[in-house]
């Protein structure tokens, strides 16, 4: 389990991720194109569709000249809405994967994504089954953490249809990579080697 410093840290990289920012380096309101699926408008990935209270309360801060207040009530939202994850992982690299998982698909959309990275059928309930799977898994954590890029980039084309014809698909295999670069920071050198997974028919966003 992480601790309360690596948990900002890893909140700090989604929001990296995530933000919109002015030239001068500050968030910024950005508005969502339409078939984004989030609602008319976003604050560092925090959108008005499901978190319209926290939307809100970021766009006021920005529009009052609040830019750091902002930015810390943003972090502050990201680690308490994905520690749905917390318990699920004893290893911080796969936890931080699984919050930026969490944060992006919700904690039902990350349980059913760990779920086919172990194997097992994605109904999005963290049982014994899954623990299970998990605690064997956690034995080679880089292949686990390849394992779960597969997956993520496989529930996307599955359950939210999108794929190399979406404009939103190049974001998205960028976000993927860069959050499981982000996740091996946290593994020792002498941990097992893997590679990193490619897009599955992408020549290498926000959802």
């Amino acid at each position: 389990m992480s601790t309360p410093e690596e948990r900002l840290r890893i909140a700090k990289s989604i929001l990296s991720f995530e933000a919109r920012r002015d030239k001068k380096g500050r968030l910024a309101v950005y508005k969502l194109p339409k078939g984004d699926g989030g609602g008319t408008f976003e604050v560092a990935g925090i959108n008005d569709g499901n978190h319209p209270e926290q939307a809100r309360a970021l766009a006021n801060l920005i529009a009052a000249g609040k830019f750091d207040q902002a930015e810390q009530q943003a972090i502050v939202f990201m680690v308490a809405f994905t520690d749905a994850v917390v318990t699920w992982s004893s290893i911080t690299a796969v936890e931080s994967y699984l919050r930026d998982c969490c944060f992006n698909r919700g904690p039902k959309g990350a349980a059913r994504i760990l779920q086919r990275a172990l194997g097992l059928h994605d109904d999005g309930a963290i049982g014994n089954d899954t623990r299970t799977a998990m605690a064997a898994a956690e034995a080679d954590p880089r292949a686990l953490l390849k394992k779960m890029r597969a997956a993520r980039e496989q529930y996307e084309r599955d359950v939210a249809h999108r794929n190399e014809r979406s404009k939103f698909w190049k974001g998205l295999v960028n976000r993927w990579n860069n959050a499981l670069t982000f996740a091996l920071t946290f593994l020792p050198a002498d941990a097992p080697v893997v590679a990193q997974a490619p897009a599955q028919g992408a020549a290498a966003q926000h959802g």
